[in-house]
């Protein structure tokens, strides 16, 4: 079978969608061991997280100490993540640096009621 002009076209665009949004995880886990190199103090490193929930509550700064490794700071997003109900945030910290974080919590549909105008949530 002889390649055409538009079946070789077709491959190398199927091949172009294939590897687009292919993610390195070798290379990210890399990153993260790196980043948790820099930030580790005593064996731990802190994650500072927030999020909005279905109900509109919001919470930020948010603190968690855990081991600094790989393995643990993934297990730490997974679980995480898997309790989502809306938006959330992460990154990592010093231990140190994460203990001044004040945390923060608000309701925006009530303070919307409260303020007399309509709160919408989008996900």
């Amino acid at each position: 079978m002889q390649l055409t002009r538009k079946s070789r076209s077709l491959i190398r665009r199927l091949v172009r969608e294939l590897n687009r949004n292919k993610v390195d995880f070798l290379a990210r886990r890399a990153d993260l061991k790196a980043k948790i190199s820099d930030l580790q103090e005593g064996g731990k490193v802190a994650i500072a997280y927030g999020g909005i929930d279905c109900d509109g509550g919001r919470w930020d700064n948010r603190v968690s100490t855990v081991p600094a490794s790989p393995v643990a700071v993934e297990r730490w997003y997974d679980r995480y993540e898997a309790r989502a109900e809306g938006p959330q945030w992460q990154t990592l910290e010093k231990p140190s640096v994460a203990s001044d974080l004040v945390e923060d919590d608000r309701d925006l549909a009530l303070e919307a009621f409260e303020d007399g105008h309509s709160h919408v949530l989008f996900a």
